[in-house]
């Protein structure tokens, strides 16, 4: 099964707007960065993904995907997750993609292994989602869809209940992946406060570990 990654990227003074209560602009850029190289060496490192697509509107997006051997699609301007997997699926389709697996750029936990595992999951199945939510349950941390169009995407709020709505409407098989390491992202400040507890072993994402915690021990 060819299955191609798709990782859609905001211009990294946009991302993670959340953090801003605790991050700079120039601390949050920093991080966006940081978290998309740990993301392709990670996925570098996954058995079934035969093609990795990062999408952008970026200028620095491009030159790390370059650095680790991505392909890149460059966006106008930020117009959103939907738009951004929109213009890889036609890119995915044309270059003969069986499957693609939508990940974002900030899941420090992030595992290639699990990927693998998602990809296996769908194997058996002509038209399928393979579906992990995040840990609220109220988004869309992972999402396989085989075949690319298997279902339409709804990147918006509730995004882990309307995927799976979508799947029942289009008659996709809906298999739900739970898994510790791709449940958890960097979101809110909460969740910089909980990615300092957990065993460093457990953690993919070094650079970006070092690096707020950088940021803990200068405050």
């Amino acid at each position: 099964m060819r299955v191609f990654a798709i990782i859609p990227v905001k211009k990294f003074e946009n991302s993670k707007t959340r953090l801003s209560s605790m991050l700079s602009v120039e601390q949050r850029v920093k991080l966006s960065g940081l978290l998309l190289k740990d993301t392709l060496v990670a996925l570098a490192k996954s058995k079934e993904i035969e093609q990795v697509i990062v999408v952008s509107s970026d200028r620095r997006a491009r030159y790390i995907s370059g650095l680790y051997g991505a392909v890149f699609i460059q966006e106008e301007s930020d117009s959103g997750v939907n738009s951004a997997v929109t213009l890889a699926d036609r890119r995915s389709k044309n270059s003969g993609a069986e499957a693609t697996v939508v990940i974002p750029q900030d899941l420090p936990m992030l595992e290639a292994s699990e990927i693998d595992s998602m990809c296996k999951e769908a194997e058996s199945y002509a038209k399928c989602i393979v579906i992990c939510p995040s840990e609220r349950r109220d988004g869309t941390n992972v999402l396989l869809r085989k075949p690319p169009s298997a279902i339409e995407i709804h990147y918006d709020n509730n995004s882990y209940s309307m995927h799976l709505q979508s799947a029942k409407e289009s008659g996709a098989e809906a298999r739900i992946y739970e898994s510790e390491r791709l449940m958890f992202d960097i979101d809110k400040p909460e969740d910089v406060d909980a990615l300092a507890k957990i065993d460093e072993k457990k953690i993919t994402s070094k650079s970006v570990a070092a690096f707020l915690k950088s940021l803990d021990r200068a405050s």
